[in-house]
């Protein structure tokens, strides 16, 4: 108990740090409610969802614990197979299925899933069973609804943490859940909150960023946006905080492959962003694919109960990934048969649900489990308790509960401009030599590049298809058509955003893998008729383990191109459009601007185009560290103090268009002569101005650092952000909370967050510092 109390202590004072916009209700800088007014998993289950467990046969509740694919009981055609729906229904009574629908390898629209999933509801509702309960349906809504036929697609979570802006992470989650549960889905697997360690790996994208901090904040956003009041709010989803845990480190920079790693880095850096998810109500939760140290956490009591249920307090609803449970035999090889396999998982760990997908044998070997007397019934209970929970606060128990609201809207104008305006706010310029950019009036601009003309390469993988937009739903070429026109390409984003006068063209010069299309005609055209290029490059689509790569750089094909564009003497304005960050090699020299617009999705062209164009100022700032060298793929700014670090970018880079300037960084502390105790908390304030010339958004960070401590301390951490609104000439005062128990750490003695250590230490803003002295 006192690991969890010293660990809940310093994670609650840590989320203190956050100061968000003034104006706001709770002081989130988002939404409507204050913090406590946002619904929860209950301590308990309710008394009657427990009579109803009681009165249950043993194979209706371990149906509840069984999901299943939908191509168990969907033809390719998109014609419901009733019989296998049936079948499953009343032999296991299954409680749950997810993944897209769709016919022909064209996903359904709101109506078509509703009406689906509905025929999947009357039949399981028909079943002779007990009760007559409703399955619930999950998909991974990771970046808006984007399985389901004419959603609004955000950008991904990378872009959103680069925003720095949580209330861009709470509305795009709204938006999400509204229209996710248009189309009678409940429950979306997001957000993702990983820690991308590795700069290789494939989900990179998927998550806030490699600071533990930031995602903390931005995930606790996405959560309430996404569930709100849940429990009466049927515009409303149960989120899936994910993957639990430490599945950001892959020692190999592969998908799924294992992560080495130290319980010290396990709760000082992967732990916090499921706390703060936790205390922000999340209803569900999601484990990882992989081992820790050799221990799948799947089968992890360590992880699955102590850590998760004991410590951290979970209380909601816990899932499994993707055939997980099978996986400890045909993957892991931890278990010597599927029947050791579900023994070790249930049996270890608190594991409600499992992810099957596509057969029964998780629900046979449970069953014979419990009738052998191997595994508790009681043990069964539990997870239906909590299943038929979560059902209940989702309405689904309640008369046609589970039938869709058709009139929640989808599509509405100010969607896709919110989808926009987190482009505006997350797109970050890494270079502006001799200010070449904003373009001017009159320029004439070439555009090339295999990103420049669709979209499916800005929208990446999770996007129409797993492996993105693509024509085949793999990794062939990429296709538009099943974005039916909503968005704009980065070119025709640059054509609507320029200044009358200005010539706007496009040739595509090379592919996405770096092979010649045209170049000999694009530098010739280049030489004769134009100003400056614009070149967009980066990653072809992909999600999870198929976007394993083994050289982290860029396409040599592509960074040669750069120089023969270079060659021409025209400036070359470099965009980047990719999931991770690749290594540049040569194009950073070669590049006179260079924009990083991670994946900003279908709706990313126009606002690429008017920061181009100076009609937005930019104002994103990195969310991860970016290597300059392939070898880098583990770097993250908060190593350790004595590590080397020799990044291309530091995380929070990024450049304005106008210039900033700190000054008058104070503290109230001076009435303690700057002693910082555990358990009080003081303030800092920094004056920022706008040097002008342009009004401008602009992140302040505030960073603290222990110069000495047991235990070799990091560089800095990020303890504290802020993104503020500021005209030219404009002067603003940025106040943050700051406390001993933001240098708390897990120690020596393995305590998690439990060691405090006296002495200086110092907090950083900007070009500024202040010392302090902490007696623990």
């Amino acid at each position: 108990m006192r690991h969890s109390i010293a660990f809940s202590i310093a994670l609650v004072l840590s989320t203190l740090s956050h100061r968000a916009t003034a104006a706001a209700v709770g002081n989130l800088g988002y939404g409507i409610l204050q913090p406590d007014e946002y619904d929860r998993p209950n301590a308990m289950v309710d008394p009657d969802i427990q009579e109803m467990v009681s009165r249950m046969t043993l194979e209706e509740k371990i149906g509840q614990m069984t999901q299943l694919n939908q191509d168990l009981v969907l033809g390719k055609d998109g014609v419901l197979n009733k019989t296998a729906v049936e079948f499953y229904a009343n032999n296991y009574y299954v409680g749950s299925y997810l993944n897209q629908l769709g016919r022909n390898n064209i996903n359904f629209d709101h109506a078509e899933y509703a009406d689906l999933i509905e025929q999947i509801q009357e039949i399981t509702l028909a079943a002779n069973s007990t009760y007559k309960i409703p399955i619930i349906y999950g998909l991974d809504h990771i970046h808006g609804a984007h399985y389901v036929a004419k959603s609004t697609i955000f950008p991904h979570g990378i872009n959103l943490g680069a925003s720095f802006n949580p209330k861009l992470a709470y509305e795009t989650a709204v938006v999400t859940a509204r229209e996710t549960r248009a189309a009678n889905v409940q429950w979306t697997f997001a957000p993702v909150l990983d820690i991308p360690m590795n700069k290789q790996w494939a989900r990179v994208y998927e998550n806030f960023g490699e600071d533990t901090y930031m995602s903390s904040v931005m995930g606790a956003a996405s959560i309430r946006g996404y569930q709100g009041r849940y429990k009466s709010d049927r515009s409303r989803v149960a989120a899936s905080m994910k993957h639990f845990i430490a599945y950001g480190a892959p020692y190999s920079g592969q998908d799924r492959d294992t992560t080495i790693v130290s319980d010290r880095i396990v709760h000082d850096y992967f732990v916090p962003g499921f706390k703060a998810a936790i205390d922000a109500g999340v209803a569900t939760a999601m484990e990882s694919y992989i081992d820790v140290n050799g221990e799948p956490v799947v089968a992890s009591n360590k992880y699955l109960q102590k850590l998760l249920r004991e410590e951290l307090g979970f209380k909601g609803m816990l899932v499994t990934d993707w055939a997980e449970i099978a996986n400890l035999y045909t993957t892991h090889k931890v278990a010597a048969t599927p029947r050791d396999a579900v023994r070790l998982s249930i049996s270890s760990t608190s594991v409600d649900m499992s992810m099957v997908p596509s057969d029964v044998v998780f629900a046979d070997e449970l069953r014979s489990l419990v009738r052998d007397g191997v595994i508790p019934e009681s043990r069964v209970d539990e997870s239906a308790g909590r299943l038929l929970q979560l059902k209940k606060d989702l309405g689904l128990l309640e008369p046609d509960g589970w039938k869709a609201d058709r009139s929640l809207p989808i599509g509405l104008p100010e969607d896709i401009e919110l989808a926009r305006q987190a482009v505006r706010e997350s797109a970050t310029l890494l270079k502006n030599e001799n200010k070449v950019l904003p373009l001017q009036a009159g320029q004439r601009v070439l555009v090339v590049g295999p990103t420049s003309n669709d979209l499916s390469h800005l929208a990446g993988g999770w996007t129409i298809f797993w492996q993105g937009a693509t024509e085949d739903a793999w990794h062939g070429p990429s296709s538009d058509e099943q974005f039916y026109s909503n968005g704009t390409t980065i070119y025709n984003g640059l054509r609507a955003a320029a200044p009358e006068g200005t010539v706007v063209d496009y040739q595509p010069g090379f592919d996405i893998q770096g092979r010649d299309i045209n170049m000999s005609e694009v530098l010739e055209a280049a030489r004769a008729n134009y100003d400056v290029i614009v070149a967009a490059i980066g990653e072809h689509v992909y999600a999870e383990a198929p976007g394993d790569i083994h050289d982290i750089r860029l396409p040599q094909g592509q960074i040669d191109f750069i120089r023969a564009l270079a060659s021409t003497g025209l400036p070359v304005v470099t965009i980047l459009v990719e999931g991770r960050p690749r290594v540049l090699d040569t194009i950073n020299d070669d590049s006179a601007a260079i924009l990083q617009t991670y994946l900003p999705g279908p709706w990313g062209g126009l606002p690429i185009g008017e920061i181009l164009f100076g009609k937005v100022n930019p104002s994103g700032r990195l969310p991860y560290t970016y290597p300059k060298h392939v070898g880098d793929i583990n770097l993250s700014y908060w190593r350790q103090a004595n590590d080397v670090f020799d990044p291309l970018y530091e995380f929070g880079h990024g450049l304005s268009y106008s210039e900033f300037s700190y000054s008058n960084l104070t503290t109230t502390a001076t009435a303690t002569d700057g002693i910082l105790v555990p358990g009080q908390t003081h303030q800092v304030s920094v004056e920022i101005i706008n040097e002008g010339p342009a009004d401008a958004k602009h992140t302040v960070l505030m960073y603290i650092h222990q110069p000495v401590r047991r235990v070799t301390p990091p560089a800095k951490l990020l303890k504290g952000f802020e993104k503020i609104d500021l005209k030219a000439g404009e002067a603003r005062t940025v106040t943050f909370d700051i406390s001993a128990d933001m240098f708390r750490y897990t120690g020596v003695d393995d305590v998690p967050q439990g060691t405090i250590d006296s002495g200086l230490v110092k907090v950083l803003i900007g070009d500024k510092e202040l010392d302090f002295t902490v007696q623990a």
